[in-house]
């Protein structure tokens, strides 16, 4: 189907062609003239009139007629009223031309100076009266400054604002317009095209805030007469004598005196900025920046006393705003990342601002890196590995302010950008070294979390940017979250150093044999306090007795080693001592012959004995026993181990079996998972660890935990083979030279066989 097209021929006597495509294969040109041309050519002057009209002629015709297989069509200008009286349902000329709907334009909105029904005049500058015909506007006409319809403006002949003198060639114009739809946010220098809905609504509520705040200033400024009994009390000596008239040594104190009081500022300024951070980020921005030019503005008035109400005192009180207004400025300027031209400019204006002399420290304090610059990225991607650099022939180091340094270390976790994180932490410096030494402390853990175990290791004892090694500052916690992690290669989910449920392995190399047994016994050695944590022992044992290899499913699942020959045992034994002695005085301790060859049990037997030297050097009451002992799982020869090297101090192992059955009746559905858990060997072998033991009172926590089954024999089908594990083991091999205890063991085998 082709498309009529309709128009107006511009004057008398011209001609316009356009030549358009219908379809793919016809081309049609439109010719525009007068009706008077038309009909000269067609010799018809009862057609001809004086109006303008439109032709629209096909190039494939060669005669111009009306008849219903052309393209040329007659459209004449009768006025809309015609059109109206005239109106016909759709004409088909053709299968493949059709006049669908024919009307004249209507005038678009537009500038008093754009007007085409009203000559507009041009200047620079005329403010006073309107030019010649400026104050004239059609309906259509808008007024440049104010964005309304003429007819609507406030300030269209106004004397000394004509806004109908308005234009965009103008400079002057241009700007009270900007100022006009900017409002306040001008003071930033911003262009129209970078104000957005967020940058409006954030001048509304700060043009909210400086109307508000400008009338509880003034009231400072005025401040208010208080007696000054009310401040003091008088002390003079004429009280004390009840005279009915002051002296004159106490007169001047009892007349009112002119106070300012800086506190409802203070407090006015806090809501607001209470406000502010909770607006989305570039709100938050100019709301603060907004602040600290209202705060520099503000003058401290003398005032001959000092109240003792908070906040009262200009100059203290907008020091602490102002740190506070400075530290969130600087972390939204690291969080946010605005686009450069935004962030020059909101440093810009802080710049301008001249701060007052109790302010003046925090002149620089918003030179804060963007993170595309030069010197920033060469230390992410870990081609500087110092933190300075070389300026104009000085050095220049990096140093940022802690809530930077605290903005840039939250996002590169949140990126999981933990290799640049490092890089980072290692190289800044930062005014606050407290703080920065506790940010530095998760160095290791970053490591973890990307797989680099073995700097890791390192990184926990050897001193590097540190006041002291990290190891000193571990807690027991950390402590076994650290061997779990260097154990299995992985590391939990999060940001925190915090064990988890599910662990994420690395496939990265695993650590080199015997680099995290000496690693883990030589934190010990220098860290005191944790070497007497019962916990620490407890995550020795249990990490020397955990697979080093995550399930499917992500989880930690203990490792069941074959109990050594009791010679090997005995070597292994006496090589630990000499091995600890060094790892006391050394990080680097040699590991001799069999530790390469059988390295998981030589290095639980120098995990026992480590974990014997620190319970027989420990001044702390013995805790969490029973946990102790589920520690080991089902490796019960360690345990006994364990307990043949405690036993040449009696005390110790007095106490340690006196506690472990406290715990047994306090905790008894702890021993009853691990038993349900571990089945009859495990527990075979338990019992018979105890009961097996030369000392009366190790004996007793034997008899103890088969109470403990026999009460809950339901729990346990397995209760006949043990039974029969412990006839044969401890019976019949007549180890037990007692009486009391055969009878009193006989007696419980044969409970624990009547179960079925």
């Amino acid at each position: 189907m082709e498309t009529a097209v309709a128009g107006y021929a511009s004057r008398p006597g011209s001609t316009r062609q356009l030549a358009r495509k219908f379809g793919k294969e016809r081309e049609v040109t439109i010719t525009m003239r007068t009706v008077s041309e038309v009909a000269d050519e067609r010799n018809s002057a009862e057609e001809a009139c004086g109006e303008e009209s439109v032709i629209v002629i096909s190039d494939d015709e060669g005669e111009v007629t009306l008849g219903l297989g052309n393209s040329v069509l007659l459209i004449e200008d009768a006025g809309e009223e015609s059109f109206v009286q005239d109106k016909r349902t759709e004409e088909v000329l053709d299968e493949e031309l059709a006049i669908t709907f024919s009307k004249r334009g209507n005038v678009m909105p537009h500038a008093r100076y754009d007007c085409t029904t009203y000559s507009f005049s041009r200047a620079e500058q005329e403010t006073q009266v309107p030019l010649e015909d400026n104050e004239k506007a059609c309906a259509e006409c808008y007024c440049y400054l104010c964005d309304k319809l003429a007819s609507e403006c406030p300030s269209w002949t106004s004397v000394s604002s004509c806004h109908c003198n308005a234009h965009n060639k103008s400079k002057y114009w241009k700007e009270q317009r900007n100022s006009a739809l900017a409002g306040v946010l001008t003071i930033f220098n911003l262009d129209l095209t970078e104000i957005d809905s967020e940058l409006r609504e954030a001048g509304s509520l700060l043009q909210n805030f400086l109307n508000e705040i400008i009338i509880i200033y003034k009231k400072y400024l005025d401040g208010e007469m208080m007696n000054r009994e009310i401040l003091y009390s008088c002390l003079c000596a004429c009280h004390r004598r009840k005279a009915t008239q002051l002296c004159n040594s106490c007169a001047a104190h009892h007349k009112e005196v002119l106070v300012h009081n800086y506190a409802p500022v203070y407090e006015a300024v806090t809501e607001y900025l209470n406000k502010a951070e909770l607006q989305r980020p570039k709100m938050s921005t100019v709301m603060h920046l907004g602040a600290v030019k209202e705060l520099v503005s503000h003058k401290a008035t003398p005032s001959p006393l000092g109240l003792k109400t908070p906040h009262a005192c200009l100059k203290e009180s907008s020091v602490q705003l102002m740190d506070r207004i400075i530290r969130t400025l600087q972390r939204l300027l690291v969080d946010a990342d605005f686009p450069k031209d935004l962030h020059d400019k909101f440093l810009m204006f802080f710049q301008s601002l001249a701060l007052p002399p109790h302010l003046y420290a925090y002149v620089n304090s918003l030179n804060v890196l963007r993170w595309d610059n030069l010197f920033l990225t060469s230390v992410f991607a870990g081609q500087n590995t110092t933190g300075q650099r070389a300026n104009k022939g000085k050095k220049e180091f990096l140093w940022e302010p802690l809530p930077v340094v605290q903005a840039r270390v939250k996002r590169l976790e949140n990126d999981k950008n933990y290799r640049q994180l490092v890089r980072y932490l290692n190289v800044v410096r930062c005014p606050d070294t407290g703080a920065l030494t506790r940010l530095r402390q998760k160095t290791a853990f970053y490591m973890c979390k990307y797989g680099d175990f073995a700097s890791a290791v390192f990184a926990l004892i050897q001193l590097k940017n540190l006041p002291r090694n990290m190891a000193l500052s571990l807690t027991p916690e950390q402590y076994e979250l650290y061997l779990t992690m260097f154990r299995t290669g992985s590391s939990p989910p999060g940001n925190e150093p915090v064990a988890k449920e599910i662990w994420i392995p690395f496939a990265g190399p695993p650590l080199r044999k015997g680099i995290l047994v000496r690693c883990a016994i030589r934190i010990l050695f220098m860290n005191r306090c944790l070497a007497q944590q019962v916990k620490c022992w407890i995550a020795l044992i249990r990490t020397w007795c955990t697979c080093d290899m995550l399930t499917p499913e992500g989880t930690l699942s203990p490792l069941h080693l074959e109990e050594p020959d009791p010679h090997f045992q005995e070597m292994l034994t006496d090589m630990s001592c000499a091995i600890l002695d060094e790892l006391r005085r050394q990080t680097h301790a040699n590991l001799p012959d069999p530790f390469p060859k059988s390295p998981l049990s030589c290095e639980l037997i120098l995990v026992v004995q480590a974990v014997t030297q620190f319970m027989m050097n420990s001044v702390a009451p013995l805790r969490a026993m029973l946990q102790f002992v589920l520690a080991f799982g089902t490796n019960i020869w360690a345990l006994v181990l364990l307990m043949d090297g405690i036993s040449h101090m009696q005390s110790l192992l007095f106490d340690f079996v006196t506690n472990l059955n406290k715990e047994l009746c306090e905790e008894e559905q702890l021993l009853l998972a691990e038993l349900r858990r571990n089945g009859v060997p495990y527990a075979s072998h338990l019992v018979s660890a105890f009961l097996l033991h030369s000392f009366d009172t190790v004996r007793s926590v034997g008899f103890h935990i088969l109470d403990i089954i026999i009460r809950n024999l339901n729990m346990f089908p397995w209760s006949p083979g043990l039974a029969g594990y412990l006839k044969v083991r401890v019976l019949d091999s007549q180890s037990l030279n007692v009486l009391a205890d055969i009878q009193t063991l006989q007696s419980k085998i044969a409970r624990l066989r009547n179960h079925c």
